[in-house]
């Protein structure tokens, strides 16, 4: 796992945005004449910013174990505030493009065409916001959210109860159970690290990729485990955050049955505006998982280059929309697979721990 740089995040971004431009002007300036130089220049500077996005994630400087803190005559004092879960806007972006490309691609096919075009537009509009509201559903975390600002806000008031543990290892639970067709698994992947207080476990649940960083960074090292104060008002998983000694913070949620035990004993230790800061964020280049993604891009942009360089009109119209169709079918089919990567991965660094159960009704 190597650290997120200001290169990274800004050939990363650069990239996406001469994406979304080349997409924009598709609709902005769908009558321009051919060649499209504009839309193939800004393909161009995504395709170059995407490159150097690569290499410097491959060259960033390794994430390394946090500087432990120096051994202190008493714990330091629980923070007054906590960070909020950090927004992957870079990733959100990019998913959006994917989703969207296709019918920016119908679009280009249609060129200055009539009613018929028209319609398969709209058809295909309604197919892509469609497409965007399942995917919002899948990855809302609105309800988290929630329970994390309830601890956020609890800690400006000192009211957090907090107890003191060790990380331990990071666990990888698969569920197994009957699929939807016969004779098919469906499998559901739970993460957690493990935080030892004495002979008990914890367990902090959250995204594999943030609870990897965090035992890249924290691994061994003590701190605060918090909970908020009105911990009665929220159900099922509750929010918590582990607050290392030397002030990096992971948030997730843990199980309120691990948790009642510390939470009726009323341990509320002394609170003070203590300097805490979110695990350092991580490059997030991956080549199982943005190898195809990229890769469907590029052949997309290959396939539809005859389009913008003869225009809708400057070919056969069989020819302009089996393009078009090919081209969406690269930018749909081989990130597919990337994603699929991205749920089988673990991140690099720590040894992690896989366990699998069944569904009693298989088992």
């Amino acid at each position: 796992m190597r650290r997120s740089t200001l290169l990274t995040r800004g050939f990363g971004a650069t990239a996406l945005v001469c994406a979304a431009v080349a997409l924009a002007l598709v609709f902005v300036r769908y009558d321009a004449p051919a060649p499209r130089w504009d839309i193939l220049t800004a393909l161009g500077a995504s395709a170059v910013a995407a490159g150097a996005w690569v290499v410097a994630c491959r060259l960033a400087p390794p994430l390394g174990l946090a500087p432990s803190a120096p051994l202190p005559s008493a714990p330091p004092p629980v923070p007054r505030k906590l960070p909020m879960p950090a927004r992957d806007a870079g990733r959100a972006t990019g998913a959006v493009l994917l989703i969207v490309t296709p019918l920016f691609l119908t679009r280009l096919a249609a060129g200055t065409g009539g009613v018929l075009s028209g319609v398969l537009i709209i058809l295909v509009l309604v197919l892509t916001a469609k497409t965007l509201q399942f995917a919002r559903r899948r990855t809302r975390q609105g309800d988290v959210r929630a329970k994390m600002r309830v601890l956020s806000e609890d800690a400006g008031r000192g009211g957090l109860h907090a107890v003191r543990v060790r990380v331990g290892e990071p666990v990888r639970m698969r569920y197994l159970k009957r699929g939807d067709k016969p004779g098919e698994l469906d499998v559901t992947q739970f993460h957690w690290i493990v935080l030892k207080e004495g002979d008990q476990e914890i367990r902090l649940a959250g995204h594999n990729e943030e609870l990897g960083r965090a035992v890249l960074r924290l691994g061994g090292q003590d701190g605060w485990l918090c909970w908020p104060e009105r911990w009665k008002l929220i159900e099922d998983e509750l929010p918590a955050a582990f607050v290392a000694d030397s002030g990096e913070t992971v948030v997730g949620l843990t199980d309120p049955d691990e948790a009642r035990p510390y939470l009726k004993a009323a341990s509320r230790p002394d609170a003070a505006d203590r300097a805490v800061r979110r695990v350092p964020r991580t490059a997030k280049f991956s080549a199982p998982v943005h190898g195809p993604i990229l890769g469907g891009a590029l052949l997309a942009a290959a396939i539809a280059a005859p389009v913008l360089w003869f225009g809708p009109d400057g070919l056969p119209w069989f020819v302009t929309w089996l393009l078009c169709a090919l081209a969406s079918a690269a930018v749909v089919q081989l990130p597919l697979r990337g994603v699929a990567a991205a749920s089988r991965a673990l991140p690099q660094g720590p040894a992690w721990t896989v366990q699998e159960e069944s569904d009693p009704a298989i088992a």
